[in-house]
């Protein structure tokens, strides 16, 4: 954090007085290996991959299971703000995310002045650091448009392992127009987990199908290696543990504006739609949960949240309100890599979120709540639907139910999955075989090859 206090101004300024150069000596002075990875022997990689965004949850994972798994590759990374910083310089305010694309001259000129700046700077650093390819997590962010022009002006790729992809249908048709008002994308290549998402990238502009491969989600190679290491093992731990994966009352929701073909609005001002959201769903589901661990002494119960404070606060509110004090065997862990706290468990119970894929690659049984709002048709559209791979709660009392079922019914990993779960799994996440990661190391070796 203080390193940002001074490093994000100065690169606004040395952005602002036209100075790539200087630029250029900063930035080279904070490239480092990845957090947590010894850097690699001298002479011993091929390639040198400068990674960004990797305070993308997941993203670090699937930049871990596709890149440090080959001797030949060695990344890098540096500030998540320095691209930032340096369009907030050069780049129009009324640029974002969601809008890039636009016809006016001032706006136009500003991009040419910050692609010009960028493709300098990296010019004079490609002097001074070997960088022979660029990863990035999601073709869309604002700060990189221009980067991918300024890389190809210089003769390296930005390739794009693309993390946001399991979009329910209703999700699909709120990104297709935001898609196009952000433009064509200036990179090499787009790797995406699904088929899904590359249809719909292909179908809105952002860059020809011939640039878009499907790869897979890649942090999931590491479960499927683990699930076959493991096969006909019984967790032999005296306590058994449930895993439930938190939801919010308005999960997958803050963001859709457009959810029918009557264009029904969902938003935090829309009165009695927003109120509708998933709050019966949510809180049933978690009274259930506590439920569960009363019910269940010895067994652990874990909730797992995401790193969002105003999502934490929302869900400890519903749970205080559950009655008494909380079982002692029930916990709250928020943020961080799911991946241990699955492979721990017996149970895996959630909603509408890809951690569930991620507990179906485990071989772990895996319980979603269907009751509530879930059942209503006019939500129907915004669930992420699994199909028969996962058992169904037709109800709070239903969930501890089955979750008691699935506890006394303890059974071993399975070597291979079942076909429900295969299917689910190549639909959502691209990933059935366990080799997302070589396929994306293949297509980031083609692109570095093919530039002079």
């Amino acid at each position: 954090m203080r390193l940002k206090l001074v490093l994000y101004p100065a690169l606004h300024l040395l952005a602002r007085w036209r100075q790539p150069r200087l630029a250029a000596r900063l930035l080279s002075f904070c490239i480092e290996p990845l957090p947590g990875h010894r850097p690699a022997q001298q002479g011993r990689a091929r390639f040198r991959v400068l990674a960004l965004n990797l305070n993308k949850p997941g993203f670090l994972e699937d930049i871990e299971e596709s890149l440090l798994t080959d001797d030949a590759f060695e990344v890098v990374c540096w500030p998540n703000y320095a691209l930032k910083a340096c369009a907030s310089a050069l780049l129009a305010p009324q640029l974002n995310n969601k809008r890039y694309a636009s016809d006016d001259p001032r706006i136009e000129g500003s991009k040419l002045a910050y692609r010009q700046f960028l493709s300098a700077m990296w010019k004079h650093l490609r002097s001074i650091q070997k960088i022979d390819a660029v990863i990035s997590a999601n073709f869309g962010y604002f700060a990189q448009r221009e980067f991918g022009a300024a890389l190809k002006e210089n003769g390296t790729p930005l390739v794009v392992l693309h993390k946001e992809n399991v979009k329910s249908p209703a999700r699909v048709e709120y990104w297709r127009p935001i898609y196009r008002t952000r433009g064509a994308f200036e990179g090499s290549r787009i790797l995406v987990y699904n088929a899904t998402e590359r249809d719909l990238q292909a179908d809105t502009g952002v860059a020809d199908r011939s640039q878009i491969d499907v790869t897979g989600m890649p942090r999931l190679d590491r479960i499927h290696r683990w699930r076959r290491a493991n096969a006909g093992i019984t967790r032999d731990s005296p306590a058994q543990q449930v895993l439930f994966f938190s939801f919010w009352r308005k999960e997958k929701l803050t963001a859709t504006e457009r959810v029918t073909e009557a264009r029904t609005r969902i938003d935090d001002a829309d009165g009695e739609w927003a109120e509708l959201a998933w709050t019966k769903l949510c809180e049933g589901t978690h009274t259930a949960i506590v439920e569960l661990a009363r019910q269940r002494p010895q067994t652990r119960v874990v909730i797992k949240t995401k790193a969002f404070s105003r999502r934490v606060e929302d869900i400890l509110g519903i749970l205080n309100t559950t009655g008494d004090a909380l079982p002692p065997n029930l916990s709250v862990v928020s943020g961080g890599d799911p991946f241990p706290l699955i492979s721990e468990s017996d149970v895996v119970i959630g909603f509408n979120t890809t951690a569930l894929l991620e507990a179906l690659a485990a071989g772990k049984p895996v319980i979603v709540p269907q009751f509530a709002e879930a059942e209503d048709e006019r939500m129907r559209p915004l669930v992420i639907d699994v199909g028969p791979a996962v058992h169904r709660a037709t109800s709070p009392d239903d969930l501890v139910r089955l979750a008691c079922e699935q506890l006394d019914a303890a059974s071993p990993l399975p070597a291979e999955l079942p076909d429900a779960a295969m299917q689910a799994l190549t639909h959502w996440v691209g990933n059935d075989d366990g080799r997302a990661g070589e396929r994306v190391r293949t297509a980031l070796r083609e692109e570095i090859q093919r530039r002079p």
